[in-house]
């Protein structure tokens, strides 16, 4: 294997989601051999080649967490599909940081000797790089969008916002700086997930994101979010808007087609502000059908094992230190349970379950208490739903989940409709 290529293959997927990076990228001309494709559809064609190499990775549900196949396909997932930090994704696979960058390493290396031994075998004219990317007939931009969007669909948990635009403003951060730009967020504190894949919503935001740092300098970029009945209204635009008037007179149905198309695809609609120069755009979000889970812990370390307990089950996990915001959250969000930790600062865990089977707007939702405490009966007596005694196991957490799980839950009234899976 060439000594270069492991660094090739780390700097295409630090420039997963750039496609503009991408078209010059030496994969581009390696990787995608159909001919009569434009620059713009070979960055999007490596990008989906790059996306199944990460696949290929994956050992499938039955390998262990604690296995070296599932870390190292765990990390290409959140710390480049996903774009979270090198500290998150080190905590989300519970692994020191040495030990997270000997792992990410690795993995690099796995996807650099697959497509070494990929291209090797095509050399030999016997394969393709990607077993369905690089033999199909030529496509159009839209057919590859389709294309991408058949593939990923329904294929992992839906889209966390939080998440996902934290990790997209960290990508074009310093894009950002060399153009003079702010980003200011006035968003909700926590957003429900979307019906949108992660695989189409980040190149949907990276090139709104784009178009508004490429046409404008010096400016500030206001991001915005409403929590809709059946959607979440995202907004994106520039301050002062005439910041944008120099872009009036280029060609913007070219520059913005490939986001709409993105859109489209994702079951999102967009809506561009202004006339000849968008100064701004609105994504309208379909909300997800994960269910939420709200744990109520102060050690943020079990916020997180929660978290890596239940990802693969499609739950959003909403971590909570702060007594006193349970309840009105709670009854903001519906989720479809919360866990409990009895030994809270501030206010006594005993008093909260106390509000929590008591009012009129979380009392139907399932209580878990999850302690050291071995006072099971008496917990249960007070109206607890289900007791979990520390540590908590994943199958036992996720055992207890089911078994409350009900096929549908009256909303009461004052709250939004919430969707969740059968």
């Amino acid at each position: 294997m060439q000594p270069d290529l492991q660094e090739q293959v780390a700097s295409a997927y630090e420039h997963l989601y750039d496609l503009v990076y991408l078209r010059s990228h030496p994969f581009a001309d390696l990787l995608v051999r159909e001919p009569g494709l434009s620059r713009r559809e070979r960055a999007w064609r490596l990008h989906h080649i790059l996306l199944e190499l990460v696949d290929q990775l994956d050992p499938g549900p039955q390998a262990p967490v604690t296995s070296r196949e599932w870390r190292r396909h765990r990390i290409m997932v959140l710390r480049y599909i996903d774009g979270l930090d090198p500290g998150t994704v080190a905590d989300r696979v519970a692994l020191g940081r040495r030990q997270y960058f000997r792992e990410q390493e690795a993995a690099l290396e796995a996807i650099a000797q697959i497509l070494w031994d990929s291209y090797l075998e095509q050399s030999a004219g016997e394969a393709a790089v990607s077993q369905s990317a690089c033999l199909e007939a030529p496509l159009a931009r839209p057919d590859l969008l389709r294309s991408e969007a058949a593939r990923t669909a329904g294929a992992g948990p839906q889209a966390g916002l939080d998440e996902i635009i934290s990790g997209v403003l960290a990508v074009v951060e310093g894009q950002l700086s060399q153009r003079r730009l702010t980003v200011r967020r006035d968003l909700p504190p926590y957003l429900p997930p979307v019906a949108i894949e992660r695989s189409l919503l980040r190149p949907l935001l990276f090139g709104l994101l784009g178009y508004l740092m490429q046409a404008t300098d010096g400016a500030c970029i206001m991001l915005s979010a409403q929590i809709l009945p059946q959607e979440i209204a995202l907004s994106l635009a520039v301050e002062p808007a005439a910041a944008l008037a120099a872009q009036a007179a280029a060609p913007v149905r070219e520059q913005l087609a490939t986001v709409e198309e993105l859109a489209a695809l994702g079951g999102a609609r967009l809506v561009p502000r202004g006339t000849a120069a968008p100064t701004g755009f609105e994504v309208h979000l379909p909300l997800g059908t994960q269910r939420t889970l709200l744990v109520v812990d102060d050690n943020e370390d079990v916020v997180e094992l929660f978290r890596r307990y239940l990802s693969i089950h499609h739950y959003q996990v909403i971590g909570v230190r702060e007594a006193r915001e349970v309840l009105d959250l709670a009854a903001r969000l519906q989720p479809e349970a919360i866990t409990l930790d009895l030994m809270m600062p501030e206010q006594d865990g005993w008093d909260l379950l106390q509000l929590l089977v008591k009012s009129p707007s979380t009392c139907h939702i399932p209580v878990i208490v999850c302690s050291v405490l071995p006072q099971k009966q008496l917990i249960l007596a007070l109206g607890a739903a289900a007791f979990l005694e520390k540590p908590v196991s994943a199958q036992t957490l996720l055992d207890t989940l089911q078994a409350l799980s009900r096929p549908s839950r009256e909303t009461p009234k004052g709250s939004a409709p919430v969707t969740r899976e059968a």
